[in-house]
Formats: C-alpha cells, sequence, structure tokens
C-alpha cells in the first residue's frame, strides 16, 4: 500500500510496497519491500535534504522479533489480532520484548530476545562475576547461564557477602579516579539525576528488561524532575525468583555504590508482588537495616527458597530488619 515507513533514522515515502512475514523457527521477520519514487530523510544531514531514486530502484528493510509463532501472525490466527505486544529496548533498540496481555500478573512471564551487544555486555559481566567467586566461565552465554552464575554467588556467603560481590563487580567497571571525576561532573541537581536515569534507561535494560524514565518529586531536592526508572517487569526477578538476590545483590550495592562511592543518592523500590521496581536517583536511601525491602518472604519461585508465603517471615537470607514496626 500507499504511504509513509517511519524508520528510526529516517522515513521512505512509498509509491507501492508489500510486507511478508517470514516465519523462521522460533522468530518471523517482517520484511517489507518498496519500490518507485523513494523520498529519504537523511538523519545524519540536514532533516530537509533529501536523494532521490528511480523506479526501478527498490529498498528492502528487514528486522527480526521474537515471537511465538502462534501469535504473530493474523493470517495463521483466522484475522485474529495477537494477544502479545512488542517492545524494543536496550541499547539501539536491538533487544526486544514479548509482553502477553497479562503480564502484569505475577505468574506471567515476559519473554525477551536478547540482542547480540546485549549478549556481549552479559558476556563480559559473567566474566567479572565468575572472576570475583573463583569460578569458571560458563559454556555459553545465556540469561539462564547469568542467572545460574548469581545463584551460585549466592553460594556460602551471608546478605553482606552477597552484595560485597556485587559492590566488586561495579566498582571494577571504574577507571582509576572515576569516582572522584564522577562527583565533579554530577553533582546533586536535577541535571545529574536525569542524565543518569536515562542513561540507567539503555545501560541496565540488558539485565532487567524495558524500563521509563518517570517524572517524580520523590528526591532531596524536593522538586519535580524526570529522575524516577520505572522496570515494568524486573526480568532478574522474574527469572530468579529470590527475594535476597533482589534485595542483597543488586538493590542495596548499587544503592552503596552510588550514594557512597559516586556521591548521588540512589533509592532503588522492588515491588515483589508485580516483579516492578523504582529507581530514584537523587533521593537518599534509608539505613539498609531500617529498610521495608527486608521483610519480604521468599517467593515460591525460587529455587532456594525456605517457608514461602508463610506470613510475617522474611526471606532467610536477609539481613534482620530493625526498623520501626511497619
Amino acid at each position: 500500500p500507499c504511504g509513509t515507513v517511519r524508520r528510526v533514522r529516517g522515513e521512505y515515502d512509498l509509491d507501492w510496497g508489500f510486507c511478508v512475514h517470514v516465519n523462521g523457527g522460533n522468530h518471523v521477520f517482517d520484511v517489507l519491500v518498496v519500490a518507485g519514487d523513494v523520498s529519504r530523510v537523511v538523519g545524519t544531514q540536514k532533516r530537509r535534504q533529501t536523494q532521490r531514486a528511480t523506479c526501478a530502484r527498490a529498498v528492502v528493510w528487514c528486522w527480526a522479533r521474537a515471537a511465538v509463532k502462534s501469535s504473530i501472525s493474523s493470517s495463521a490466527n483466522g484475522g485474529e489480532s495477537s494477544s502479545s505486544s512488542f517492545e524494543p529496548y536496550s541499547f539501539f533498540n536491538l533487544a526486544t520484548a514479548e509482553f502477553p496481555s497479562t503480564w502484569r500478573e505475577p505468574r506471567t512471564k515476559v519473554k525477551y530476545t536478547d540482542s547480540a551487544l546485549d549478549l556481549a555486555i552479559m558476556a563480559w559481566f559473567m566474566r567479572k562475576i565468575g572472576m570475583a567467586i573463583n569460578a569458571p566461565p560458563p559454556g555459553k552465554v545465556s540469561y539462564e547461564e547469568f542467572i545460574a552464575l548469581c545463584f551460585l554467588q549466592m553460594k556460602g556467603r551471608d546478605a553482606v557477602g552477597m552484595g560485597d560481590v556485587t559492590s566488586g563487580v561495579i566498582r571494577s567497571l571504574v577507571p582509576p579516579g572515576g569516582n572522584a571525576a564522577f562527583k565533579v561532573l554530577f553533582p546533586l541537581n536535577k541535571f545529574s539525576c536525569e542524565l543518569n536515569a536515562s542513561i540507567t534507561k539503555i545501560v541496565f535494560a540488558w539485565m532487567v528488561g524495558p524500563m521509563e524514565v518517570e517524572q517524580t518529586t520523590e528526591n532531596d531536592l524536593g522538586m519535580e524532575m524526570a529522575s524516577k526508572v520505572h522496570i515494568k517487569k524486573c526480568r532478574w526477578l522474574q527469572e530468579s525468583g529470590c527475594t535476597a538476590m533482589c534485595v542483597n545483590m543488586c538493590k542495596c550495592a548499587t544503592q552503596e555504590v552510588f550514594t557512597n562511592d559516586f556521591g548521588l543518592p540512589l533509592t532503588i523500590k522492588p515491588n515483589f508482588e508485580d516483579k516492578s521496581c523504582d529507581f530514584y536517583f537523587g533521593l537518599t536511601p534509608p539505613p539498609i537495616e531500617n529498610d521495608e525491602a527486608l521483610l519480604f518472604g521468599c517467593n515460591a519461585a525460587c529455587a532456594t527458597a525456605a517457608s514461602p508465603g508463610v506470613a510475617d517471615t522474611p526471606c532467610h537470607k536477609l539481613r534482620p530488619y530493625q526498623g520501626p514496626p511497619v
């Protein structure tokens, strides 16, 4: 059909074209073949500068997305629309998350297709963890192997020890003098908080999945700014099901490095009911022993769970809560 097809780096005005769904095992390729008088707006040049092509020239545009074969093609389902939605995310939007219509329910899983770039970063991070805990590198790089390595990080360590490994891994990524430079470049102000929120949405996505930056007044400055990062459904928590892994190895460790090492306060508030999570840049966290996250119990989906679902029974791998009664 005639029309305009929008791309990340420009757009094409089409004389004609057609779309083909190619079934390739567990992946579906949408192939759009267009030809005719193609006008391309080049993103790297002036927006109004165009390049004209003749009718003999064709443009083929392909992109891949993860899909369950039965849910992607409406023609295969007798014209019924798909029950899932797809969202590109992470670096250059190369990774894809498939959200079933019931994804907000606690037991419904979001499905992910990692990009090659995300897998490379995952391999690098896994190597850092392996070196920190004296573990051999996994035979292959996958998110399943990453979670298995995180469980190995927990083995034989208390809550503090689990977090210390993660803090050490994060610090190993910072070049010498990086902490001092960070404090100079990113003092506590609106710009620093909003910029770090925007960076987190991209850099951290390979681990936790798609995120959104939102406006909030929850910060030490008492002003409204886009410094809240909302994780729709944390992939790490979804796949591990482990309360202690979330609190000890992510929340506590990340808060400590940003607040104490970088000088930029950060408070992380996981939601163990729906597996979402919120990062508040510019908000000083409470002392960890007074954090209500220590009151959450084990998840039945966790391989190391003890007494899941028992009221008023915190996860056995968390440090004791010492705050006021709640």
